[in-house]
């Protein structure tokens, strides 16, 4: 699981969204996973010890500078064959993306700027989606959280959406979540089994960078490539969704056009 944009609902920031979200995997394919991005990075002569972080891909920065010093055709090349890669991983993407001035409309008054609401909001909506879809796909499915350590503070407060969530189920009006069918406590219990932080170089966290930066730029960039890719070789939750299922467990874009 990874953030992409800042979880506070600043006004005065530029970006226009707030993110949470990841890869759901099965526990035989962690090892596959992580030899395919081990051989990538072999292939490109990055060491094993560098994260693919996608906003220093993008930028050509850091850890990725020398990539904007190779001609066009090879950055594209490398692009490429990162897209192949992912593709290629048994991964499942999902997500949930808050509209930033949306929220702001709609909640600004009650929790002010300086509040986590935002991320707790967005951490409960995709973890009960989660939860729905893995007992859809397996009465007995069970899901382990990881996520990428950030500081004691905001780990701290991580743990402790998804212990409330656990313990008390989602924090939302039963009247306007009912036609969402959310999971009780007593089922998120069974499904959740625990969260653990990792480092940023773990290959998992990598995929998860990079696969929920363009689920969080959809909104505003439909026809991303990287988005496109995922949708083609079917990586998103909603491209395996039925239409009856997908409003109770897709991917979820809160505060968008006035929406719950």
């Amino acid at each position: 699981m990874d953030e992409s944009g800042s979880p506070k609902p600043n006004p005065k920031d530029p970006t226009s969204y707030f993110a949470v979200g990841g890869v759901l995997i099965q526990h035989n394919d962690e090892s596959s996973i992580c030899k395919q991005i081990a051989d990538f990075k072999e292939r490109w002569g990055i060491d094993e010890t560098v994260p693919l972080h996608g906003n220093e891909i993008r930028s050509r920065k850091k850890n990725f500078a020398w990539l904007g010093l190779r001609p066009e055709d090879e950055q594209n090349q490398f692009l490429q064959d990162l897209t192949a890669t992912i593709v290629q991983c048994p991964i499942i993407v999902h997500g949930c993306v808050v509209s930033r001035k949306g929220y702001l409309d709609r909640y600004l008054e009650r929790y002010g700027s300086n509040t986590w609401e935002m991320m707790k909001s967005a951490f409960s909506i995709l973890l009960e989606r989660v939860s729905k879809y893995v007992v859809l796909q397996d009465g007995e499915g069970e899901v382990m959280v990881y996520f990428e350590k950030a500081g004691k503070k905001e780990d701290k407060l991580i743990t402790s959406y998804f212990n409330n969530l656990r313990d008390l189920g989602v924090p939302f009006s039963a009247e306007t979540s009912t036609k969402y069918a959310p999971l009780t406590s007593d089922q998120m219990q069974r499904v959740l089994t625990g969260i653990e932080g990792k480092s940023k170089n773990n290959p998992l966290l990598q995929i998860a960078d990079l696969c929920l930066y363009p689920v969080a730029k959809s909104k505003d960039q439909p026809q991303n490539r990287a988005f496109q890719d995922l949708t083609q070789h079917q990586k998103l939750v909603d491209t395996v969704l039925t239409s009856d299922d997908l409003e109770k467990m897709g991917i979820k874009y809160y505060c968008f056009d006035n929406s719950l």
